[in-house]
């Protein structure tokens, strides 16, 4: 029971994002939407379970996402060159600067991911696995 109000809360925010998205109002947009809705709601309370809603943010890595979000811009225009001139890329294996604790890795991770450049492939054992177009130090920031 104590699933149901934040399942329903992520059902109806998702769902609502979703027409907003689509940005059509008919039955079937609805129904899609709802369908949409309930296996991210399933997915989102199966990872909520699985943590047990324990997901802190850590602030060292909460002050790395301003310079993150702007390196989004600055690695699409290298992804793109590295595209034209279709580079291979390289494995990279970094050390992990942060605490090696899993909300440290989980939310380094999906900040390190936002960047078009770099992927980042695994956090583990102080150090980061991570997969480049161009070898690009600040593109895989904060992981």
């Amino acid at each position: 029971m104590k699933h149901a109000a934040p399942f329903l809360l992520f059902f109806v925010a998702l769902w609502w994002l979703w027409q907003l998205l689509t940005g059509e109002w008919s039955r079937y947009e609805w129904i899609a939407g709802a369908a949409a809705a309930g296996i991210a709601a399933v997915l989102a309370e199966l990872a909520v379970a699985r943590t047990e809603g324990r997901a802190p943010l850590p602030a060292a890595v909460l002050k790395s996402v301003p310079s993150a979000f702007g390196m989004v811009f600055v690695d699409f225009a290298i992804a793109m060159g590295a595209l034209v001139r279709r580079r291979p890329g390289v494995m990279r294996r970094t050390p992990f600067e942060h605490p090696d604790r899993e909300s440290f890795r989980a939310w380094a991770a999906i900040v390190g991911n936002w960047s078009p450049n770099a992927y980042i492939v695994d956090i583990t054992d102080g150090t980061t696995t991570s997969h480049h177009l161009v070898e690009h130090e600040p593109s895989q920031r904060p992981a």
